[in-house]
């Protein structure tokens, strides 16, 4: 039986030889220890072997390939007779020159970054550590503070370098201090997507400003230009180009939001431009001649920038629409009943109780009859009665509180009049001077304010009102036939765009960059002219989101059908026309700058 199967034996489990440290043990303590050191250069052990009892006698097992068994054999406690003290291990010379190679690599970096440097007060030598020139649009602002502009843990001192190194250097906090988005900085696309019903349930992490810009590239950096690939690591699948990867466009691309304005293109091309009944309302025949089969007979091309603009009112609209707006008269009064305008003004209901409203009425008569323009001021703001003189609303007030008839007189083609009106009853009214007229702007202000009003008395009947000032019939300056669905959905805030054509930001939502007509006229098909790309839809139901009622956004059907991916794809393919991601999609929603950030710092100091 050999000694590791003796009943008892304990086997020395075999240990890696270790290549750094060696034992140190010679001289009177005979050879070095058969262990050796461990990893961590500590003696591997006092004792050489392990002593076992067989019957009342302790034998020695160390092992031959040790030194066999102690010739004194173990003592009578059982303890070994050969105990040594404890070795010193030390370093291998592999070891050693592994070292010296290490710690003089390390002396050169600390030589090239802490070298004297001719050209700058600094400790750290500039060309040791330079990350290359910054793009022309952050060199400037930089110059002052320089790399601690934006990277804090980056101060003149070699030490503070070197901390740098084992420290967060993302630098998106610094960008925000300068650049504002309109949702969340550091989320894609600046979107709270916990609000948004597509991405439910899904964590959104945050994005660094440095995984799509990348600075220290040169002075004639873009930094917005971005790489399809940093775009493809969000958004998968991963598509090779725009010809063969891009999905299909929407239902209603490019069409998919309405405007403020009506205007139907179908009903005016196939009706109002051809059907000769439309002429006794001042139609240009030889307008309409041209308009109902040539766009740019109300779209003009700017000369200047090639950029496709709507003509103005006066070129388009007014030969038609001028005569409506001064016959739709603004009632302001009349002596026999409770106007829309007069219910808004004194707070009284039209379905009120008669009796009090006539005593009211008589009252304000007698008050416009000794004050005149400024019995009515007082309920309101001054614009409401722009060009209202005292003599109109005086002969108005004495006239009522009387009892009489106002004078028999023909109207004035525009301003306030006290008179019989076009309906043939007598009332204080006003007729527009012009299309985008002030008075009637300011009466739908007030309406608007109104609406907002927490008192549900004065919202019912700034309600009741709106209705009957956007009435496409009967409302005044005739607003409501064209302006009615902006004028619903303006706020108390809204500061006038709800009189223009595009309130809707469709590239707000979907990240699309406005499109650029000037690059892409005279590329199609010159016979198809802006039909190339533009094709009215036959079936579609533009009128029914312009009504009275409260229609979904989404319900929204335009006159034109949807542009298909394929209309695109005829110049956007590989080889021929750029198409990155960045051609039509923007990461950001509404950005700008803080311009005054660096000076506010600069003041601090």
């Amino acid at each position: 039986m050999s000694d590791q199967q003796r009943p008892g034996y304990q086997v020395d489990t075999y240990v890696r030889p270790n290549l750094s440290y060696c034992c140190g043990r010679g001289g009177k303590w005979g050879k070095s220890c058969w262990q050796g050191p461990n990893a961590e250069g500590q003696c591997g052990g006092a004792s050489e072997c392990s002593p076992v009892k067989e019957g009342d006698r302790w034998e020695c097992r160390r092992p031959k390939h040790a030194g066999g068994a102690c010739a004194e054999g173990p003592r009578p406690d059982g303890t070994c007779c050969n105990v040594l003290p404890p070795c010193t291990p030390r370093r291998t010379l592999r070891s050693m020159r592994g070292m010296v190679s290490k710690t003089a690599a390390l002396l050169l970096l600390l030589a090239l970054i802490i070298g004297i440097h001719p050209g700058t007060k600094s400790f750290v030598n500039p060309t040791a550590i330079d990350a290359g020139n910054l793009s022309s649009v952050h060199a400037g602002f930089t110059r002052q503070n320089g790399c601690a502009s934006c990277h804090g843990n980056h101060i003149n001192e070699a030490g503070g370098w070197l901390l740098a190194a084992f420290s967060s250097n993302d630098t998106s906090e610094q960008c925000v201090d300068c650049h504002r988005f309109a949702g969340p900085a550091m989320k894609a696309h600046n979107q709270d997507h916990a609000k948004n019903e597509k991405y439910a349930g899904q964590a959104m992490a945050d994005v660094s400003c440095a995984v799509c810009h990348n600075e220290h590239k040169g002075a004639e950096n873009k930094l917005s230009k971005v790489s399809d690939q940093a775009c493809a690591s969000c958004h998968k699948p991963e598509f090779g180009n725009f010809q063969r990867g891009h999905p299909e466009f929407s239902a209603k691309f490019a069409a998919a939001l309405p405007g403020n304005i009506y205007f139907d293109h179908t009903s005016h091309i196939q009706d109002y431009f051809v059907n000769p009944k439309h002429m006794k309302m001042g139609r240009d025949p030889k307008f309409a001649a041209i308009a109902k089969s040539d766009c740019s007979s109300c779209h003009a091309i700017d000369k200047a920038t090639r950029e496709i603009k709507l003509k103005s009112y006066e070129q388009v609209c007014a030969n038609c629409h001028k005569t409506q707006i001064k016959e739709r008269e603004l009632i302001l009064f009349e002596p026999e009943r409770m106007t829309a305008a007069g219910s808004v003004l004194t707070g009284l209901s039209r379905d009120g109780d008669e009796e009090i409203n006539t005593k009211a009425l008589k009252n304000l008569w007698q008050s416009m009859a000794a004050s005149g323009r400024a019995a009515l001021t007082r309920f309101g703001a001054e614009d409401l009665f722009t060009g209202l003189s005292d003599g109109v609303a005086r002969t108005a007030g004495s006239t009522w509180s009387r009892g009489k008839d106002l004078p028999q007189a023909d109207p004035p083609e525009s301003g306030w009049f006290a008179g019989e009106n076009s309906e043939g009853n007598p009332a204080l009214f006003y007729r527009a001077v012009k299309h985008d007229d002030p008075v009637l702007q300011a009466w739908f202000k007030k309406l608007r304010a109104d609406l907002a009003e927490k008192d549900d008395e004065k919202r019912a009947l700034a309600r009741e009102a709106m209705n009957d000032f956007l009435d496409k019939q009967t409302g005044p300056g005739a607003c409501g036939k064209c302006h009615a669905a902006g004028l619903r959905t303006a706020s108390k805030t809204s500061t006038g765009q709800e009189w223009k054509y595009a309130a809707h930001d469709a590239s707000a939502k979907d990240q699309l960059k406005p499109y650029s007509h000037p690059k892409h006229l005279n590329v199609r098909d010159a016979g198809l002219g802006c039909g190339a790309c533009h094709q009215m839809s036959a079936d579609s139901k533009y009128g029914k989101y312009f009504t009275p009622k409260q229609v979904p956004v989404e319900s929204y059907e335009s006159n034109f059908a949807a542009i298909r991916k394929e209309t695109c794809v005829d110049c956007h393919r590989e080889g021929q026309v750029v198409s990155s991601c960045q051609t039509c999609h923007a990461y950001h929603t509404k950005h700008e700058l803080n311009v005054g950030s660096s000076n506010k710092e600069l003041a601090k100091k």
